[in-house]
């Protein structure tokens, strides 16, 4: 049974692109980034006949999703990981075919393969959710050499149980506990 270990110690910037990531890349960020630029080009095309009122409006509405949020989102990352000693402070993480045991100090938690939602691929991370808002963050800088394995295992992983339902397992062996 192969497995990979390695530490990682989440970084502003990593935080950072994981949050401008999340926050961008589905429908409502689209949409946002759509209306802030639609903003700036009625600004842009119809400013000599527009109200103060109206400008002012649409230069906020068109900064809110291009300037505004970003910077909000980076003052939360750096508050994040100077506040919180879980993220500050350095996580092991075992993968296996059994699934991931994460480690601090004393503490350790693991999640099986069917618990994790979905992933995603960056250039520099794979982001391995557990909610829609929670996520596992693996920088490739910070996986010792062995990004590429870590990816083939979760990929092979979430497909070998893309469809497994957990009931299955308690039934069985609950059938299995009556036949003795």
């Amino acid at each position: 049974m192969k497995e990979i270990e390695f530490d990682i110690r989440l970084t502003t910037s990593e935080l950072y692109a994981f949050s401008m990531r999340h926050a961008y890349s589905g429908l409502s960020g689209i949409a946002g980034l759509v209306i802030s630029f639609g903003s700036l080009v009625i600004c842009a095309l119809d400013f000599k006949h527009m109200q103060t009122t109206s400008f002012i409006a649409l230069i906020v509405i068109g900064l809110l999703f291009t300037v505004i949020q970003p910077v909000m989102l980076y003052g939360k990352a750096r508050v994040q990981v100077k506040r919180n000693e879980n993220i500050n402070g350095s996580l092991h993480y075992k993968l296996s075919e059994k699934g991931i045991e994460i480690s601090q100090g004393e503490q350790t938690a693991s999640v099986k393969w069917h618990e994790v939602r979905k992933r995603k691929m960056a250039k520099n991370a794979i982001y391995l959710y557990m909610s829609p808002i929670r996520a596992f963050i693996f920088p490739k800088s910070q996986c010792n050499g062995y990004f590429d394995d870590a990816a083939a295992l979760i990929k092979d992983m979430m497909d070998k149980y893309k469809n497994y339902e957990p009931e299955e397992d308690d039934s069985a062996s609950e059938t299995e506990g009556k036949e003795d």
